[in-house]
């Protein structure tokens, strides 16, 4: 009775967990949109079974269907990244290490980044054509203001006082560079490559949406036009699936390459 009430204490706890109640999160979810599904009890046209949707899946991961799409999408999400990065962190260390270019460039980016990038994207049509080029550079507008943001935010967090000691004892310019403000801004620039590539995700599909010839987000909107609703969702799924593990992937190097405790670093890093 004793090991049973253990075992039974046991599995609450791990229910009552964040990961346990994701999951049972998750598992509510898809019973009620298998019932809906079977029952056809509401819009049984918009919500094909779940099991539907995973022979879907299968059929994109066992099969060459989907890879000239995907490698599009993948140069498309991954070169606008690269490029917001390239672009945004040095700007961003400019910006930030002068109050009055700060004061200045901030209001001006921050104002710029609520606009919408999709608006700008017949202009990259008009310059770049309707292949991948277009998309990728939405992509890199998209990611280019968090990193910014974020490293101009890294700066900021760097004390006057450290700098003068640093001086104080001989440090020149290099050494500056590397050992006051590169560990203060490392943990913002990492959380800036990572909002930055959901960014860019969100803004090379989106406009793939629109006119492409190729592409995951061309795709679903294909999927869409015939009606074909569990194809449409199980490359929503397979998208989100694949961008859960580059986030993951990006948290797992970012923690291994930062040289603070855990305790230390820019709790951003870790969300």
């Amino acid at each position: 009775m004793n090991e049973l009430r253990q075992v039974s204490v046991a599995a609450a706890q791990r229910i009552q967990t964040p990961a346990g109640v994701q999951t049972l999160t998750v598992i509510a979810l898809v019973v009620v949109w298998e019932m809906i599904g079977r029952t056809g009890l509401l819009f049984a046209e918009l919500f094909p079974s779940v099991t539907g949707i995973l022979g879907s899946l299968w059929v994109y991961v066992s099969t060459p269907v989907l890879i000239p799409h995907l490698k599009a999408s993948l140069y498309e999400v991954g070169g606008g990244l690269l490029l917001g990065a390239l672009c945004g962190i040095p700007l961003g260390v400019i910006f930030g290490s002068r109050r009055s270019f700060m004061e200045v460039m901030e209001p001006i980016i921050l104002y710029l980044a609520v606009v919408p990038k999709i608006i700008i994207f017949p202009i990259f049509i008009l310059f770049l054509g309707i292949g991948t080029g277009s998309k990728l550079a939405v992509g890199a507008l998209a990611a280019f203001f968090p990193i910014v943001l974020l490293t101009i935010a890294g700066m900021r967090e760097v004390r006057p006082v450290y700098l003068d000691v640093a001086t104080t004892l001989g440090a020149g310019p290099w050494q500056l560079a590397t050992k006051v403000y590169l560990p203060a801004i490392t943990g913002y620039v990492f959380t800036g490559m990572r909002i930055g590539m959901g960014a860019s995700v969100t803004g090379a599909l989106l406009a793939e949406t629109k006119i492409a010839k190729a592409g995951l987000g061309f795709m679903i909107v294909e999927y869409y036009s015939q009606f074909r609703m569990a194809d449409m969702y199980s490359l929503l799924l397979f998208i989100f699936i694949l961008a859960a593990a580059a986030n993951w992937a990006m948290k797992r190097v970012f923690s291994l390459l930062l040289p603070l405790p855990r305790s230390t670093e820019d709790a951003g890093v870790f969300f």
